[in-house]
């Protein structure tokens, strides 16, 4: 073979730009699909909760006679809603994202990424704010609870003693047993529709106790959110024991100004927190899943919460972008190897993958250059591209002297097209990144290549070497250049 050219090519900043972009875009694509599909499933999942908003809002009316145009507006908004989530779904239909098998490092095809990523991000933006619809009411419906719980509260203490000296037996006999058991009855029905609803029993309504009461049951239900951090959770007990200990109102309102306040202030502030957590976490997780789609790669299992996760996953995400990124410039750089080869006249002959012992990849490709010979094209899975030149046969041989002479002035040859070739290749993007090898012309390369270890067409015409004719050729050439 030729002397060894060994090159490591890599593509200008330019069309490095254009890969990443494009390799982003994609991504982006994928997981902004993703993050529709799952706000149209929790739309679509939503019933249940309407009717238990509905139910709701008829409980407030009969209790408080408020809450009639909140019904109209809940089958309105049922209404939109189920509306723009069938349009939502019919565009998402004609905007599926696709993994690229290979880009096209060009200003225009990543224009055209850009474009379709920014009708998705449209797309999501009209998703949440059909979502924030539902988010909406939901919020109302807290808020109606509330009142609901308001009313029963009153109407529990309208039905109560009033006050201590008067006994239940004598409270009886002022209004009808009846009439009372038909009250508490109607309150127990109404507590029982309202979800997350406790009633303290012995309950203590007047003066500071009714006061000490309201603010230990808010403390106590902080106090059995699984969530809340340690340090939380141990500030909002000694909150609970500071407050049984006081007696005197004057200390219960500064106790509940400061102390309360200011517990709820971090409660709000850490439940936030954990949100925008819990949200950077999805859409990373959104981001690895795309990645592992683009790939090919099964993904790993996922946590539900962040964590140490979020460091492993960050990894990942960052190892698959540079793999992605690697493996469209290898598969461009590949194409136009092919691409200028064919362009000078060198027409493809066949290929072969070699897989070493060691278990890297190599692929080669075989070019023909002129009768009998050919340059082979070797790809390396660290980027290496070897080119040389050798004279074909069916046979692994070594060169006669003879044959070793002609591939010595075909060498020649080739080494002056060769940089016409790498001419052609900036032309594409694309230049030499680390120069390995640029062997001159010897006798000592030339070898042999025995064709049958690639994989040929049955319809492609193959020259083997042969030397006698080789120089019969040459000589009538001579011959006809002195005759002119």
């Amino acid at each position: 073979m030729s002397g060894p050219k060994i090159s490591v090519y890599s593509l200008t900043r330019s069309a490095e730009a254009i890969v990443a972009g494009q390799v982003l875009c994609e991504q982006q694509c994928l997981a902004c699909y993703r993050n529709i599909q799952e706000i149209i499933r929790n739309l679509r999942s939503n019933s249940s909760g309407y009717e238990k908003q509905n139910s709701n809002i008829q409980l407030l009316m009969k209790r408080t006679s408020e809450g009639e145009e909140q019904l109209k507006q809940l089958q309105s908004i049922r209404d939109e809603v189920e509306r723009e989530t069938k349009d939502i779904e019919e565009e998402l239909k004609d905007k599926t994202p696709h993994v690229s098998e290979k880009y096209t490092i060009t200003i225009a095809a990543l224009t055209e990424k850009q474009s379709e990523l920014q009708a998705l991000q449209t797309l999501q933006r009209k998703a949440e704010r059909v979502k924030a619809k539902i988010d909406a009411l939901s919020a109302q419906n807290q808020k109606n609870t509330s009142k609901i719980q308001a009313s029963i509260i009153k109407d529990l203490e309208d039905v109560a003693p009033t006050s201590s000296e008067e006994t239940s037996s004598n409270y009886l006999k002022r209004d009808s047993s009846q009439d009372i058991q038909k009250i508490q009855s109607s309150i127990l029905d109404d507590i029982s529709s309202v979800t997350s609803f406790d009633i303290e029993e012995e309950a203590e309504t007047t003066g500071i106790a009714e006061k000490k009461n309201t603010i230990s049951a808010k403390l106590k239900e902080l106090q059995n959110e699984t969530l809340l951090s340690e340090a939380l959770q141990k500030e909002i007990k000694q909150a609970i024991s500071s407050l049984s200990k006081i007696e005197e109102e004057r200390f219960l309102q500064t106790f509940e100004t400061v102390t309360v306040k200011k517990l709820f202030k971090k409660v709000d502030d850490y439940r936030s927190e954990q949100e925008q957590a819990r949200k950077e976490y999805r859409d990373l997780c959104v981001r690895y899943e795309s990645l592992c789609e683009m790939t090919g790669e099964s993904p790993i299992s996922i946590p539900p919460c962040p964590g140490e996760a979020v460091s492993t996953i960050g990894e990942e995400i960052k190892r698959m972008e540079q793999q992605i990124v690697r493996q469209q410039e290898q598969l461009y750089i590949t194409e136009c190897v092919n691409e200028v080869m064919t362009e000078m006249g060198y027409d493809i002959i066949g290929s072969r993958e070699v897989r070493k012992k060691s278990g890297k990849h190599f692929r080669n490709e075989l070019f023909s250059f002129n009768e009998g010979t050919a340059v082979n094209v070797m790809y390396s899975p660290d980027g290496q591209i070897s080119m040389e030149l050798g004279g074909l046969d069916r046979e692994d041989r070594i060169p006669t002297e003879e044959e070793a002479e002609v591939l010595t002035s075909d060498m020649e040859s080739f080494c002056s097209e060769f940089e016409e070739f790498e001419k052609r290749m900036r032309e594409r993007g694309i230049i030499v990144g680390n120069r390995i090898a640029l062997s001159p012309p010897s006798a000592e390369y030339a070898a042999i290549i025995n064709v049958n270890d690639y994989d040929v067409a049955d319809s492609t015409q193959i020259t083997m070497m042969n030397v006698t004719e080789k120089k019969r050729k040459q000589t009538d050439r001579i011959v006809m250049r002195q005759d002119d």
